[in-house]
């Protein structure tokens, strides 16, 4: 039996993920002496992959003490135990669910439906819009003041004060968690400080390098979502080599900037930005491959919550797509997200059911491997290896959600 691995190192590229069919992506070793030795630690190098990584897979041999030989092999076997532990750990509990109150006259489902004529919120239609979601089940509210759809402009932080204080005053009352959803450590430090507990930013504190600090000197929930450039530009930034493993590496990027800003790790959450700097294609299979992002060993959050993704599949406009939203969020619940991002609540029994299926699969194949308590060296397949020179690599996704 291995000891258990540590947690992922956020400052260790490529990230270490999930491949499947027995497959993970990891570090290319320097040399064929250090391949070797990582293989007397239990693991087996493969092909290369897209974006330079490497394909590996556990090697039916024991781990022996020639392991330690090389420091560059035990880094990688570092890396790719911690994953693999990480990737193991289901969620206990079904997702929670943020829900969505925008206090912008723009946003691209409800945007001005809360401000009057004067672009000021609404105190009564704030209440009660905020009332119905806790009523529907909403563990948390997240308020925007400043809308990131594809080519939205930025808003100064004094307007996107001027719409948010009032509201945390209304709704702190109602005893939930109230969340930031800004990219400006001017507008987090005033909203931290009238009450919220929450900072959501949508570009991986890459907008404003004083958001970290301000997120660590409040010690509050802090989202850190994948973005490529701006609202106004993300649109022209979906060329990818590798889509989850480079979302993965850019998301660890984000914790090591919090990191070292001084944000504790227990408060970070991860994000993949569906819809940010992802066309539709590419943002359904980050939904369909979700749970391979367990192995970056922070707690998930999803908000595929009417998204334009879901147009290709649904007629129905943006208002309307809250039945399209729960399929994708049936299909994030089943990866082992932890939370969900959603503009109506009152699907919450259907996301539970998808998390109580997955969950009861992922326990019935962790006690039929001997995965429990077992370790990395007894959680994974191992397939046959492609043969010297094959075309053919591993997969280049992960299985489904109903497989991690």
């Amino acid at each position: 039996m291995r000891s258990p691995a540590p947690p992922p190192d956020p400052d260790r590229r490529p990230v270490v993920l999930p491949l499947g069919e027995g497959w993970w992506r990891g570090p290319t070793p320097s040399t064929p002496g250090v391949a070797e030795a990582v293989r007397a630690g239990g693991w087996e190098a493969g092909p290369r992959l897209a974006d330079g990584a490497t394909a590996w897979r556990v090697a039916e041999a024991r781990p022996t003490d020639a392991a330690t030989a090389s420091p560059e092999a035990a880094r990688i076997r570092s890396a790719l135990d911690a994953a693999h532990a990480a990737h193991a750990d289901f969620p206990a509990e079904p997702p929670r669910l943020l829900a969505v109150l925008n206090l912008t006259p723009d946003s691209f489902s409800d945007g001005g439906r809360l401000l009057d004529d004067a672009g000021r919120p609404r105190r009564g239609a704030v209440l009660a819009a905020a009332e119905q979601l806790v009523a529907d089940g909403a563990d948390a509210l997240d308020l925007g003041a400043e809308s990131t759809r594809p080519g939205a402009a930025p808003v100064p932080a004094e307007v996107q004060c001027a719409r948010l204080l009032p509201a945390l005053e209304w709704l702190l009352p109602l005893g939930v968690p109230l969340a930031l959803d800004t990219r400006s450590a001017a507008v987090a430090r005033a909203g931290l400080a009238a009450g919220a507990s929450w900072v959501n930013d949508v570009s991986g504190l890459r907008h404003d390098p004083e958001l970290a600090a301000v997120a660590a000197a409040a010690d509050c929930t802090l989202v850190l979502m994948h973005m490529r450039g701006e609202p106004a530009d993300m649109r022209e930034r979906c060329d990818y080599r590798h889509l989850l493993g480079e979302v993965a590496d850019e998301l660890m990027d984000a914790v090591a900037r919090a990191l070292a800003a001084g944000v504790r790790r227990e408060r970070i959450l991860l994000d993949p930005g569906l819809g940010f700097a992802k066309d539709a294609e590419q943002t359904r299979e980050m939904v369909a491959r979700l749970g391979a992002l367990r192995a970056l060993g922070f707690p998930l959050l999803a908000g595929p919550s009417r998204k334009s993704f879901l147009a290709g599949l649904t007629d129905a406009p943006p208002t309307e797509r809250d039945c399209a939203t729960l399929g994708a969020a049936a299909l994030c619940a089943a990866g082992g997200a932890a939370w969900l991002r959603l503009h109506d609540c009152r699907g919450r029994d259907a996301v539970r059911t998808a998390w109580g299926c997955a969950r009861a699969a992922h326990l019935a194949r962790a006690e039929a491997s001997g995965a429990a308590a077992e370790g990395p060296a007894d959680a994974v397949p191992a397939p046959t290896p492609p043969s010297p020179g094959a075309a053919t690599a591993p997969p280049a996704c992960s299985e489904g959600p109903t497989l991690l």
